[in-house]
């Protein structure tokens, strides 16, 4: 009997240690997770927030307005660079900015920017990972271009070894 006991103890042991052990690893998986989901909500909040420090920071040259941040193609491409993928940081200086050879200045195009994401009202941005490198943020905005309008804001995110740089954007309205 003792023998018995002692083996169901034993055994008991065993299984108690296993369960603790898958249960450390879930932990462990749901600690990365979170950290991982972390680091790409603040570097996209991040991203957003140095592009509008880039029109921010300007000051009036003449009829235009210049950043503090770029003079020049290259100098605005590299700044933009920090926070997107190369092509859209291309796209962003080309869309939003223009050479002035009479001031040898890049300007600020006077237009609407880009919708930004921002860290306020967390809740209305939902997340999905696409896989380990690559995440999505969406939000919907109501009444954005009007009443009874509604428009759908995906934010795509590259994990580029560092940090999450954004890579795609989309914005679409829905009906």
């Amino acid at each position: 009997m003792f023998k018995h006991c002692a083996i169901f103890l034993i055994l008991l042991l065993i299984l108690g240690c296993g369960y603790s052990y898958v249960s450390g690893k879930e932990s462990l998986q749901e600690t990365a997770d979170t950290k991982k989901y972390d680091q790409a909500w603040g570097d996209m909040i991040n991203d957003f927030e140095l592009y509008l420090a880039f029109f921010n920071d300007s000051y009036p040259a003449g009829n235009f307005t210049v950043s503090r941040h770029a003079d020049t193609y290259e100098e605005a491409l590299a700044y933009f660079s920090q926070a997107f993928d190369e092509e859209l940081a291309a796209a962003v200086t080309n869309a939003y900015t223009f050479y002035n050879p009479d001031n040898n200045k890049l300007q600020i195009l006077p237009t609407d920017g880009l919708p930004v994401l921002v860290s306020e009202n967390p809740n209305k941005i939902s997340t999905q990972f696409i896989d380990t490198d690559h995440v999505m943020f969406q939000r919907y905005f109501e009444d954005y271009y009007g009443e009874n309008t509604k428009y759908l804001y995906q934010v795509f995110c590259q994990y580029d070894g560092n940090k999450w740089k954004i890579y795609k954007l989309e914005w679409n309205q829905v009906h």
